[in-house]
């Protein structure tokens, strides 16, 4: 009793990791438990407490030896970490969506495994696949830490703050601005839309149509462009924030770090879609990027 109590105490809280307890046997234990049982006749029940196996396991080792002899009892090769249990479908088609997407990370693959396709695959498979079939970029070097760098930071729930900015680049000829606005706990794009001009009125409206949707948030984080903020008075985007009721906070000049989030987002909708897609036209790729967003 004293000895349960005891096991009972050193488990780990809930959630935590356990380790495993499993016993290896050389062949040579393997063929000496058999011997006894086989050989000198000593009961089963004897045998397994002494050798400290189960009662299934040394019948297991038994139907072995009798099947196989003493090279039934040895240890087959391990097998390499999910090069086996991966169904050939799986694999295939983690393959296809890495080529089909080079700048797709691990994590991106197993989640459209998921959702998309209803495979299952844990971002440590996708990995190894990739891995055995070459297509694994080498990790960079590690940068040296700066302990005076600003920390990374976030709010502690959805719409409490968003983040806004204007991304510009080439369509047919001509400059075509996308304003977006994120939500910075959940990176939720909240709002998206295309313009041929970068005003303060496209901006205003695609505002409108994220907080009738969502609600307005609490915080608005932006740059100090014109169509956000003015040097002197009060711009139209900041009445409208004031009439809601959000309070307006502006990044400090030339440093977009603070709107590091949406920045992101809009290095990866020029990645993924923007640098790859073909538009018939203006029209054309105003509702393609909203499905693209939506997708």
């Amino acid at each position: 009793m004293e000895g349960k109590e005891a096991v009972e105490k050193r488990e780990p809280p809930r959630g935590g990791s356990r380790r495993s307890t499993t016993i290896r046997y050389s062949p040579e234990q393997k063929l000496k438990a058999v011997r006894l049982v086989l050989e000198d006749r000593f009961p089963r029940c004897l045998v397994s407490q002494e050798i400290g196996v189960c009662r299934s396991g040394l019948e297991h080792w038994i139907r072995r030896y009798r099947r196989e002899g003493e090279a039934g009892l040895r240890a087959p090769k391990p097998r390499p970490p999910g090069q086996e249990r991966l169904p050939g479908a799986v694999s295939e088609k983690i393959l296809e969506l890495k080529r089909q997407n080079p700048g797709f990370g691990v994590k991106r693959i197993a989640l459209f495994l998921r959702r998309l396709f209803l495979l299952s695959a844990s971002a440590e498979t996708v990995r190894a696949r990739l891995h055995r079939a070459g297509l694994m970029a080498p990790n960079p070097p590690a940068r040296p830490k700066n302990l005076t760098r600003p920390r990374f930071f976030e709010r502690a729930t959805p719409n409490q703050m968003w983040q806004s900015d204007i991304f510009t680049f080439r369509l047919g000829g001509r400059y075509a601005y996308l304003i977006g606005f994120l939500d910075d706990y959940s990176r939720f794009v909240v709002g998206a839309d295309l313009f041929r001009s970068p005003t303060a009125a496209a901006v205003i409206e695609v505002y409108r149509v994220a907080i009738g949707e969502y609600q307005p948030p609490k915080e608005m984080l932006t740059d100090n462009g014109r169509q956000y903020t003015a040097w002197r008075g009060v711009s139209r985007f900041e009445a409208e924030l004031k009439k809601d009721h959000v309070s307006h906070i502006k990044s400090r000049p030339h440093h977009p770090m603070t709107l590091g989030k949406i920045e992101r987002f809009w290095e990866s909708i020029w990645g993924e879609f923007l640098a790859r897609a073909a538009f018939e036209s203006y029209e054309a790729a105003r509702e393609r990027i909203k499905l693209w967003v939506l997708y």
